[in-house]
């Protein structure tokens, strides 16, 4: 009888262990920029306690350029990025075994001009000066492709097209040696916010008049392929997760969080909720193949206008994306 009872307890002990190696977290290391809104979301999920309830030890590394992510991913030294959807491409191109797993982001830029500015429509932009952050930036691209198409001219040809940081832009139109500028979609929420500069069309009308699908991402989640299956799927979960709680949450709760942690560099603070609501009419509501097609059409159209030295690729091969790490629901 005891050799029973013995044998009992022992196998109990032994289901109990072998449950909590079951349960044990799988560590995920995500490599975010010091000023991104990657980091935004992953403190959100650490604060939510998300990262948890969805057995993941989320890890974070921080990284000052595109180079050290790369050569982060490249060495495992972090499984996953968020990085634009032809740099994933270019990451591929360049040996780098990744993949873009989830949709971060959708396009919230514009084309930004002084409040008190003749220029009411896009039609307007013919002959103008435009800055925008490089020649490359999608928003100017996807800008391209539309006057090309359904307003008969090109910025870059039919009128002046510069670089110039964010910052500069302000300036720049403030002064009136830029009639326009395309900066940073949380710049054109900071510069409308104020009352001193209103957007003429974004970037998303702009692909509805070039007839695609209006929730292309952007930004997308980059996996590197060695990382854990199972904790990409979990993370992507806790990601879409945190969104909707963050979404719900107050001014005063995590957003007020992300100030105080200096997660985002902001001298005026009464412009934040302006900033907030931008972003979250960023956030991605569908992931499947019809999008990832409507990602290559894209490009493919940009190729046309800019060329593929401009674009950054040629074309955009699907396989570069996935979607069998999609949470369900």
């Amino acid at each position: 009888m005891r050799r029973s009872v013995l044998g009992v307890v022992a196998f109990v002990l032994i289901a109990a262990m072998g449950s909590a190696f079951a349960q044990a977290p799988i560590t995920v290391k995500v490599g975010l920029e010091a000023s991104g809104t990657f980091s935004w979301v992953a403190y959100a999920m650490k604060r939510y306690g998300l990262d948890k309830k969805y057995g993941i030890d989320l890890q974070s590394v921080k990284y000052a350029t595109k180079q050290a992510s790369r050569l982060a991913l490249r060495e495992g030294t972090v499984d996953i990025v968020v990085d634009d959807f032809i740099g994933v491409v270019q990451d591929r191109n360049a040996g780098i075994p990744v993949q873009a797993v989830y949709p971060y982001s959708k396009a919230t830029g514009g084309v930004v001009v002084r409040a008190d500015s003749p220029i009411k429509t896009i039609a307007d932009l013919k002959g103008k000066t435009i800055a925008a952050a490089n020649l490359g930036d999608k928003s100017l691209l996807i800008l391209r492709a539309l006057t090309t198409t359904k307003y008969g001219f090109d910025p870059m040809t039919d009128g002046k097209v510069l670089s110039a940081a964010p910052p500069l832009m302000t300036q720049l139109l403030a002064s009136g040696k830029i009639d326009a500028a395309i900066p940073y979609w949380h710049f054109v929420a900071r510069m409308v916010g104020s009352g001193d500069y209103r957007d003429i069309m974004n970037v998303t009308d702009m692909l509805s008049q070039l007839g695609l699908r209006t929730d292309l991402p952007i930004l997308v989640v980059v996996a590197r392929e060695g990382a854990n299956p199972k904790g990409v799927t979990q993370f992507l979960a806790a990601l879409k997760q945190t969104e909707k709680q963050m979404e719900a949450d107050s001014m005063s709760g995590v957003w007020q969080g992300i100030l105080d942690q200096k997660l985002y560099s902001l001298p005026d603070p009464s412009l934040f909720p302006a900033v907030r609501k931008r972003w979250e009419a960023g956030l991605p509501t569908t992931w499947n193949q019809q999008v990832i097609d409507g990602l290559v059409t894209l490009v493919d159209q940009l190729v046309k206008v800019a060329g593929p030295n401009v674009v950054g690729v040629s074309k955009l091969p699907a396989d570069a994306f996935t979607t069998k790490y999609a949470p369900n629901g």
